[in-house]
């Protein structure tokens, strides 16, 4: 009778451990908590908020200081700003900046000018390219789909760009002239452009004889050569 109740002991011990185990086992094997949205959205929420510090100096000759979370070299109407750094609780309200009230912007050490024409602003913000040269130019670009593919719908049609390429615009203020914007006919832009670049005659000539690569469309590398022959000329 004893060895019978000591086989059961036994065999209830073993079947308790074994239950332990897998128990153990299926514990450990749990598998990791998954973000959620709610997560997502609130770690989205949380995050820090990027900003920097702006100078305007304004048309009445005042200074402003603020801060952006954003900019561009080329700014068009208006300018959002804080007057407050927007990472307090609350957050300072956003204001808006008109163009044509501002002279100069300075941000992270890029200087855009307002430019104007005979007098009259043109609602343009934009930094000089050629800052050591003696004309000032400007230029900015837009992306632009390459070309649009209808998708058909049960009313209709809707078009998805495919493909982009970058369309530039330039201005110029030749040494002791007016800002113009600079034509794209072969014509017009070699007479610009050849005494937009006056003092490096070499490059002035290549323009003027409008050779294959001084034409509308080499307007980034002639800036880029007629900076580095200025900045060498500096020295």
């Amino acid at each position: 009778m004893t060895s019978i109740f000591l086989k059961c002991s036994h065999l209830l011990l073993l079947a308790g451990l074994l239950a332990g185990g897998l128990g153990s086992a299926a514990h450990a094997q749990k598998p990791a908590r998954v973000a959620t949205r709610v997560d997502s959205l609130r770690a989205a929420r949380n995050a820090p908020i990027v900003f920097v510090p702006v100078v305007f100096t304004m048309v009445s000759g005042k200074q402003v200081r603020g801060y952006v979370t954003s900019y561009d070299l080329f700014m068009h109407d208006k300018v959002l700003c804080y007057e407050l750094p927007p990472n307090q609780l609350p957050p300072p309200p956003v204001k808006e900046m008109a163009v044509e009230r501002i002279k100069t912007m300075v941000v992270e050490g890029h200087t855009l000018d307002a430019l104007s024409k005979n007098g009259k602003p043109l609602g343009m913000l934009a930094e000089n390219m050629t800052p050591a040269g003696a004309s000032k130019t400007y230029g900015y670009f837009i992306t632009k789909a390459n070309m649009y593919i209808p998708i058909p719908l049960l009313v209709g049609a809707v078009f998805i760009p495919v493909g982009s390429h970058d369309k530039y615009f330039w201005f110029v203020r030749p040494a002791g002239g007016e800002i113009q914007e600079v034509p794209r006919s072969d014509k017009a832009f070699a007479k610009l452009m050849a005494a937009a670049f006056a003092d490096y005659p070499a490059l002035a000539a290549r323009v003027q004889q409008q050779a294959p690569d001084a034409g509308y469309k080499n307007m980034p590398q002639l800036v880029q050569e007629y900076n580095a022959h200025a900045a060498a000329a500096g020295k």
